[in-house]
């Protein structure tokens, strides 16, 4: 009777710490690495505004109040290096008027952001001399962001202005088959669709070339194409990399550079790669847009390629016709991408809607910003 009498105690005892476990956790998430919200912390004003902010919101798996913001990284376009961001130094956030307390952590293995990124092709006759670099570039880029500490995912869709090639969202590996298809060369490396929705992709392209009316080369044209049609992940950074050696060329239809820039405003970047033939670069390498500003009688019906990237906050790289200067590894866009950033602060309302602006200011050489309205996390 003793003896029961003593388990029976043992079991009470075991009992009640389980209970105290299961009632406080040790391993449950707390939000305590967060800052509290700043006191007398005024946000500096953007006077410059040649650096714009694009990010996505989600709610923690664990705490609904704690919002994490996928920042696509920021290139600061005088130096042409990426920012180092500081919270209340050089980002900040505010919700409802009210400054936040950030918690920052740059992307690595050990902070993976997603990103899907989608290759916008110009593969018109003019794209011939540098389309085989073009794709081994790619691939290579492909493999690099891999291992940058990124969740990264990889699409193309291949244009003259009409869409006639691509594939949906893969992997390195599966993208590296497609544009090394046996018997595909040249500017046919990113023709013909490829992937389990190979049907519908070229469905869909007919029906969308037949609505456009857009027969010349326009980048525009392909971005919105997979913006429409391609599988985005929730909470993924939305990037786009254009290659082009043509003024965007909208002839008279919608798809023109403001189009693009209201439809992606605030949920993607376009970085602009422009090839120029050897007749134009002068003996020098044209490395700013102002130096090409006047390099054509640019118009509404023939548009500098690279104001989409001007509009989303993008990068932009010149370089030679034959592409034997294309390393997108060395790219702005590679350090942009590799430079992003996880953002976290609490929210006083996990469920209701808000307007979310983030500030950048950079000493005097960069700033800007970007607001969110009817933001729902």
């Amino acid at each position: 009777m003793k003896k029961l009498f003593i388990i029976f105690v043992v079991s009470l005892f075991l009992l009640a710490i389980g209970c105290k476990k299961k009632d406080n956790p040790v391993d449950t998430p707390t939000s305590n690495d967060i800052p509290a919200d700043p006191a007398n912390v005024t946000v500096p004003a953007t006077v410059i505004n040649n650096v714009t902010p694009t990010a996505t919101f989600a709610k923690s798996s664990t705490d609904a109040s704690r919002i994490q913001m996928n920042l696509t990284g920021l290139v600061n376009p005088v130096t042409n290096q990426p920012l180092s961001l500081v919270a209340q130094q050089n980002i900040f956030v505010s919700e409802d008027g009210t400054v936040k307390g950030l918690k920052v952590t740059k992307v690595s293995t050990g902070t993976q952001l997603k990103a899907d990124i989608c290759f916008i092709v110009d593969n018109s006759g003019s794209m011939s001399e540098e389309a085989d670099s073009i794709a081994s570039g790619i691939i290579k880029f492909a493999n690099y962001l891999q291992q940058a500490g990124l969740d990264v995912k990889f699409s193309v869709v291949g244009h003259y202005g009409y869409i006639n090639g691509g594939i949906n969202f893969t992997d390195a590996t599966t993208l590296s088959s497609y544009l090394n298809r046996s018997g595909y060369t040249g500017t046919s490396r990113t023709v013909g669709f490829s992937g389990t929705d190979q049907t519908a992709l070229e469905t869909n392209s007919n029906s969308f070339n037949n609505s456009s009316g857009v027969n010349n080369e326009n980048s525009v044209t392909a971005c919105v194409f997979a913006d429409t049609y391609y599988t985005w992940r929730s909470g993924a950074q939305r990037v786009f990399v254009a290659f082009t050696d043509e003024g965007t060329q909208p002839e008279g239809t919608q798809y023109n550079t403001a189009y693009l820039l209201t439809r992606f405003a605030g949920k993607a970047t376009v970085h602009t790669v422009f090839s120029i033939s050897d007749s134009h670069w002068n003996g020098s390498v044209p490395d700013t847009t102002q130096e090409w500003e006047n390099y054509s009688a640019w118009d509404s019906y023939y548009e500098r390629p690279w104001k989409m990237s001007v509009g989303t906050g993008g990068t932009i790289k010149f370089i030679h016709s034959n592409a034997n200067d294309l390393d997108l590894i060395s790219l702005p866009v590679a350090g942009a991408l590799s430079n992003s950033y996880l953002v976290e602060y609490i929210t006083v309302d996990a469920n209701g809607i808000h307007t979310v602006v983030i500030t950048i200011k950079e000493g005097t050489t960069a700033d800007g910003k970007r607001i969110y309205t009817n933001i729902r996390y």
